[in-house]
């Protein structure tokens, strides 16, 4: 009655409330097969973000932009935590009372509430691009490096690891939401605990190079000492340009990955986005940087690049078990990155109006399955392209809604 005579005095003073902005309280309880638990959600999220970026992305980052990425790769994660706070207490506070909603748990749901007239377009072409980020780009980039990793080390045929990664997807993603995420939330953080462990003993094992490794990422963000001028400008611009690009790949902020899953429950929006915000902190500053100081404290970096030079970097410290764990991390990584965009894509299919799900899974396994003939070096130019077309019509209107609802955003998340 309080919330209703709130409302009326508004209406009656001209004043109006944002589009679609009201207290979750009077939603109604979500469908079952919709919902799942915080702590299930926040895994998962690290599973989506946790992929060969946290090993391959690295490792081609430091190769072009020398030491220094790795900061600018801090400074994306940094300002990542913030977006993916944003994006998950909007799709959860303008949560719709009809949990099977398209728009449910997704970021098209806070844009199309704000994004009127002219600007109706920006929900669907930010679905159309996540659609394609997720069936093709992350889906290809992920199992044809699974397939190249493995081939280069034990020379299995890539027909064999088509056939038996398509097996693994297809048995998980068919399963739908709750199988993907029962998955996803177990197996990630153990392989994510065995991965920082093992990094943290290479470092442990030669302090003298980690520390030094840790001043050439600062020396080398903003003053790299073997160049000067024009050159020193170039170089910092390019530790800049490959750290944030192979950030942003890594920890996914900004893409509104983060509503589909930690979206779908029915607790405090600010709880939400907290869990949320954590997941480029421990994609980024834990994961990412383990990975970054073992490659710089083996001085391979400038003449190997992605995966191989991580994997080598790892057998640097601690022999064949370290390139081991880097291979199986790295296909493991790989699979939940792949589960998870299964679903989100699947959705974003959905809300664009298609409705064959069975067509969309086959042409998604598909993808799987021809991902390790491919040479990607297209694939990973269009990545960044696709990227910065999500971040240019998905960043710019959430900093417009968050700005425009920064009151009461920050008073939720202040009474947490």
């Amino acid at each position: 009655m309080l919330q209703h005579l709130m409302r009326r005095a508004a209406t009656l003073s001209g004043k109006k409330e944002p589009p679609g902005f009201s207290d979750t309280d009077n939603i109604q309880p979500l469908p079952p097969h919709r919902t799942i638990s915080h702590r299930k959600a926040f895994l998962t999220i690290i599973a989506t973000t946790v992929g060969i970026g946290n090993i391959a992305g690295v490792g081609t980052a430091i190769h072009l932009g020398g030491p220094g990425a790795l900061f600018w790769m801090w400074v994306s994660a940094l300002f990542g935590m913030f977006f993916r706070m944003s994006s998950t207490y909007m799709a959860i506070k303008l949560r719709p009372a009809d949990g099977n909603s398209p728009s449910f748990a997704t970021p098209m749901l806070y844009l199309e509430k704000y994004m009127k007239g002219r600007w109706a377009f920006i929900p669907q072409l930010v679905a159309a691009f996540i659609l394609f980020q997720g069936i093709v780009l992350y889906n290809l980039v992920q199992a044809n490096s699974v397939a190249h990793a493995v081939h280069n080390r034990f020379d299995v045929p890539n027909s064999l690891i088509a056939i038996i990664m398509t097996i693994c997807v297809g048995g998980v993603i068919l399963g739908g939401l709750k199988k993907i995420v029962n998955y996803c939330s177990v197996i990630a953080p153990v392989a994510i605990v065995v991965y920082v462990a093992t990094g943290l003993l290479v470092l442990l094992i030669n302090p003298a190079q980690a520390i030094n490794a840790l001043g050439q990422v600062f020396s080398s963000a903003f003053m790299p000492s073997s160049v000067a001028g024009g050159v020193a400008g170039y170089t910092v611009l390019q530790a800049m340009q490959f750290g944030v690009s192979r950030g942003i790949f890594s920890h996914m902020s900004g893409m509104g990955s983060s509503a589909f899953f930690q979206a779908a429950n029915e607790d405090t929006p600010a709880k939400g986005a907290f869990m949320s915000a954590m997941a480029p902190f421990v994609d980024t500053v834990i994961i990412c940087s383990i990975t970054g100081l073992v490659i710089l404290s083996v001085p391979n970096w400038q003449h190997q690049t992605g995966a191989y030079l991580t994997a080598s970097s790892f057998e640097a410290g601690l022999g064949f078990f370290g390139q081991i764990v880097v291979l199986i991390s790295l296909v493991i990584f790989a699979l939940t990155t792949i589960f998870a965009f299964a679903h989100i894509a699947e959705r974003c299919f959905k809300y664009l109006g298609f409705v064959n799900f069975f067509y969309y899974r086959i042409f998604f396994l598909a993808v799987v399955f021809v991902a390790p003939f491919l040479d990607l070096g297209f694939v990973w130019s269009l990545s960044d392209v696709i990227i910065a077309m999500i971040i240019i019509f998905h960043l710019i209107p959430l900093m417009f809604i968050t700005i425009k609802n920064r009151e009461k955003m920050c008073k939720d998340l202040q009474a947490l």
